[in-house]
């Protein structure tokens, strides 16, 4: 029984559970049937519906495809700046303040920024990019410098450091610091995706886009956009949990 009851599964439920009643009570002290603050199964009505219509999976698409594509740029961007600092530590300490800027300034004001520059249909993709390219290249960098010290006095007396230690031997042993920060930031770049919807409201199909539009509809019904909500949640805690599977083979 003390096992049971101690177990990770059954705390991890318990936790769940104690959610939703912590949840329903706040519901009910705000007003039986009030709209503001809907109970869960209102809740779970609404979304049972939402997952009946078409437009919910449109909507989940597009937002994982701007995510997606603003991952990328990150990545890529990530990989080629990592590599650079890597590898030259002079590098590295020039865009050390850079990095500390992006991960620092506050998300929403580069939302407004970029939906200047480049409108409400972009700004959430490049907004994601600003988020996670920080976190994907310290990552990389963080693998670098965990390299052990004898290895790279190995290298510079065996290859020096030339482009074959860099690929046989640095990036491997840095790959799996890089494969944690992969798991973690993206989890964190599609909840900044629908932040900058919900924010800019002119983007085609997406979460956060119906959210701002449900806002406008009837400000005095939440009901849809905490259903709304319900469906971002489970996505992220499926991210979540790929995460954290990642991070525990590498961490190993």
């Amino acid at each position: 029984m003390k096992k049971f009851i101690t177990n990770n599964n059954t705390l991890y439920t318990l936790g769940i559970v104690l959610v939703f009643v912590v949840w329903f009570l706040i519901s009910l002290s705000q007003g039986q049937g009030n709209l503001i603050f809907p109970d869960p199964l209102r809740v779970f009505k609404t979304l049972i519906e939402m997952l009946g219509n078409g437009n919910t999976y449109q909507r989940i698409g597009w937002t994982m495809l701007r995510t997606l594509e603003g991952f990328g740029i990150a990545l890529a961007g990530a990989i080629l700046l990592g590599l650079l600092g890597g590898a030259v530590k002079p590098i590295q300490v020039v865009l050390r303040p850079t990095m500390i800027v992006f991960k620092s300034a506050p998300t929403a004001a580069f939302v407004f920024l970029f939906f200047v520059l480049f409108g409400g249909q972009h700004a959430p993709i490049f907004v994601v990019s600003l988020l996670a390219l920080p976190i994907l290249y310290e990552s990389i960098v963080a693998g670098f410098n965990n390299i052990p010290t004898e290895i790279e006095d190995s290298l510079k007396v065996d290859s020096g450091k030339n482009i074959r230690g860099l690929l046989k031997v640095k990036i491997p042993i840095a790959m799996p610091f890089f494969m944690v920060g992969l798991a973690s930031s993206f989890a964190l770049s599609l909840k900044t995706e629908i932040m900058a919807e919900i924010i800019t409201g002119s983007t085609n199909m997406g979460l956060g886009t119906a959210i701002h539009a449900y806002r406008i509809i009837d400000a005095g019904d939440l009901t849809p956009i905490f259903a709304i909500a319900l469906i971002a949640i489970i996505i992220i805690l499926i991210v979540d949990l790929i995460g954290f599977f990642v991070r525990k083979k590498f961490q190993k």
